[in-house]
């Protein structure tokens, strides 16, 4: 009996496990991609200009805050295709909108 109730808890708690946070998409075209929790550490594979349009999506799985207060979200870049385009990367909260 114990190993059935073993792995019925296994199963019911496995999926909440897996569940990321919210999926957001830029509010505007000047929406950053970072590679650390700083306004100014524009992630190496988006310098020179480039910029996420609003097809763009991330998947958040954490938040961080800078010394002055700033909040960044920490997620994969997903393109309007729904390609992964980037692993890891922080963004500006304020520059990014979450749905309900």
């Amino acid at each position: 009996m114990q190993k059935t109730a073993l792995i019925f808890c296994g199963l019911v708690l496995a999926p909440a496990t897996a569940l990321a946070g919210p999926t957001c998409s830029p509010s505007d075209e000047n929406a950053r991609i970072l590679s650390a929790a700083s306004p100014s550490a524009v992630h190496r594979n988006w310098q020179g200009g480039k910029q996420v349009g609003y097809g763009w999506s991330l998947q958040v799985e954490r938040s961080a805050h800078d010394a002055a207060g700033t909040e960044y979200y920490v997620g994969d870049l997903y393109d309007p295709n729904g390609s992964l385009a980037t692993r890891k990367v922080f963004v500006i909260e304020r520059e990014w909108d979450c749905g309900p």
